[in-house]
């Protein structure tokens, strides 16, 4: 009777996560994935052709295991994913400081449908409308947390919260064409179920 397979295709992804988690994804190797697991390379093989491969399907998997979030409001979005660059730096910067492929989004955002109708409802504007706005948003919270995870600069939890507050209205202003604090007011009372 043949010895069943012992290390999965998952155990090997999570080990390559914790690799690059540890030492970046320059150590990267079938050696040091084999090392984390305690095995020599052959089940890795078993598995991948090479080490491309691995990093192929290693890419998908630490967008499910570390990225993909579901929101409960508009502001967890930025959060999430600046907390992300803070605390796992080595992984954002492999998802994120690469080549991107052809078609590939800015940011994994599954909730992108549900914050668009959300914007739009909680703000009466025209779903193209938050769509622009919400994509400025997403550049802001890539460009911060390339910062982050590049050691450019430290934010604490309370400085992402107030960056987060304080872009939203600078862009709330923007795109519904808000001249005045009454103005402003009003809408942040009309959204905080976005802004918690």
């Amino acid at each position: 009777m043949p010895r069943s397979k012992q290390i999965e295709k998952e155990d090997i992804l999570r080990a390559a996560a914790d690799v690059i988690r540890q030492k970046g994804e320059q150590a990267l190797t079938v050696r040091s994935i084999a090392a984390q697991l305690g095995c020599s390379t052959q089940p890795l093989y078993y598995e991948f052709e090479n080490v491309e491969q691995l990093r192929a399907a290693l890419l998908p998997y630490v967008r499910e295991h570390y990225i993909q979030f579901r929101c409960t409001n508009y502001k967890e979005f930025g959060r999430h994913f600046l907390n992300f660059a803070r605390r796992e730096k080595e992984l954002f910067r492999f998802v994120y400081l690469r080549r991107r492929e052809p078609g590939e989004t800015l940011l994994d955002d599954i909730n992108f449908d549900e914050t668009i109708r959300l914007l739009s409802q909680n703000l009466e504007m025209a779903p193209e409308t938050a769509r622009r706005m919400h994509h400025q948003m997403q550049i802001r919270c890539y460009g911060l947390g390339v910062m982050l995870a590049t050691d450019y600069c430290e934010l604490t939890q309370d400085q992402i919260e107030s960056d987060l507050t304080e872009f939203y209205c600078i862009i709330l202003r923007h795109y519904k064409g808000i001249t005045d604090d009454a103005q402003l007011q009003y809408w942040l009372q009309r959204s905080r179920n976005l802004i918690l």
